[in-house]
């Protein structure tokens, strides 16, 4: 949508004064406490040209504004404005904008949703109280063969298949979890049922095709093993002096036992919440008409495709990374312009629902959008009322999704 309107002298003369007001509390002048010093003396330390400059920017921003809500309009991003004549009173500015497109939503009332019944086993539990453990290092070792869930720290060497030793295949003193999945599937499996001390030649281990080092990737080798030691991970170790390097306070297994507890539920709630909105938006989609622009479909799905060649492993070896992903570059983009459809869609679709239901930000939530547009940058005001209208769709969505404990 292209679009002009004029700001006058009194627009900037009102900018002006509120540069001024927002410069006395930044600056501060020899002989003034901060925030009190005059105009003239603000002017001087400041220098007018860029007040003025200021200004202009805040008028001409606040005239948009004004322009957008007289005429009901409802940009998507932020407009590309130019003024005609910045040394020319009123300035005649003109732009460019894409808005909202019209949407039309059936009864999107009728979407019900079931709650969802919350349940955290005394497994999931203690399986989280052992993670914790192993991450700070909290093992036991112990006189026993080594099973899933083990901690080993073994030796191994690679050989080829005349018993010549490989080059980067020997390991001494290397620690992993059994079973983790964080190691050569075959090496892990040969660990199983030894004990310390114990030795295993010629180990057939394969390497897969995705292997960081391409001289062995899709290969196989034969290792020689030998366990150095085995330690495990138990809540049945679990004293005083483990909880305290875990918590930093003095806390008895109990206590940490319900926390843990209370950290599952609310990532057992999540996952349910978010299930839940994905189960809404599907059934949303369904009731949702708009003429989506292309210029939308298509800026989501390059702006995607832009982040796929930055990472590092596109970046590492770009012929390799398609062969992995078994997929070519215009393949991925269609996929990323169909998704990029159906979340703009529903994008706009709870863009109109807030709209209709009147969903109104409390204090807090506010204070939270402020920070968002502040942290993002840019125009702020525009920062702002995106951050606004994304918590408004949240707050909707709260709405809607239920869980309970069993």
């Amino acid at each position: 949508m292209s679009f002009r309107f004029s700001v006058d002298a009194g627009d900037i003369e009102k900018a002006k004064k509120k540069v001024l007001q927002k410069l006395r509390a930044e600056v501060r002048v020899k002989g003034f406490r901060q925030g009190t010093a005059p105009d003239d003396m603000i002017i001087e330390y400041v220098g007018m040209e860029r007040i003025t400059f200021e200004a202009m920017n805040r008028a001409v921003e606040e005239k948009y504004l004004s322009f957008l809500n007289e005429n009901k309009i409802r940009p998507v991003n932020t407009p590309h404005l130019k003024v005609a004549d910045e040394a020319k009173i009123p300035l005649e500015v003109s732009g460019e904008v894409e808005i909202f497109p019209e949407v039309e939503i059936g009864n999107y009332q009728k979407i019900k949703l079931s709650p969802v019944k919350i349940e955290v086993t005394e497994k999931e539990v203690t399986d989280v109280m052992v993670s914790i453990m192993r991450e700070m290092g909290l093992t036991k070792t112990v006189d026993r063969p080594a099973q899933k869930g083990d901690t080993v720290n073994i030796n191994f060497e690679g050989k080829d298949d005349k018993g010549t030793p490989v080059e980067h295949t020997k390991g001494e003193n290397i620690p992993f979890v059994v079973g983790s999945g964080h190691f050569l599937e075959d090496l892990e499996k040969a660990c199983i049922g030894m004990k310390a001390g114990e030795e295993k030649k010629k180990v057939k281990v394969s390497f897969p095709k995705t292997y960081h080092s391409t001289e062995i990737a899709g290969k196989s080798l034969f290792f020689d093993i030998k366990i150095n030691s085995v330690a495990e991970v138990s809540v049945e170790h679990l004293d005083e002096e483990a909880l305290e390097r875990i918590t930093g306070q003095k806390k008895k297994k109990e206590e940490f036992k319900e926390e843990v507890h209370g950290i599952v539920k609310r990532n057992k709630e999540a996952q349910a919440k978010k299930k839940q909105i994905e189960e809404y938006q599907e059934r949303l989609l369904k009731l949702v008409r708009a003429d989506m622009p292309v210029s939308w479909i298509t800026r989501e799905a390059d702006m995607r495709m832009e982040e796929i060649k930055h990472s590092p492993r596109f970046k590492h070896d770009p012929e390799s990374f398609w062969k992995t992903l078994n997929k070519k570059e215009e393949d991925l983009l269609k996929e990323f312009r169909k998704e990029a459809e159906k979340n703009l869609l529903v994008f706009l679709a709870l863009s109109e629902i807030v709209r209709k239901e009147n969903i109104e930000l409390d204090k807090d939530e506010i204070k939270q959008a402020e920070m968002r547009a502040k942290e993002r940058g840019g125009e702020y005001e525009q920062e702002f009322q995106s951050a606004v209208l994304h918590l408004k769709i949240d707050k909707y969505l709260e709405g809607v999704t239920l869980t309970k404990e069993t």
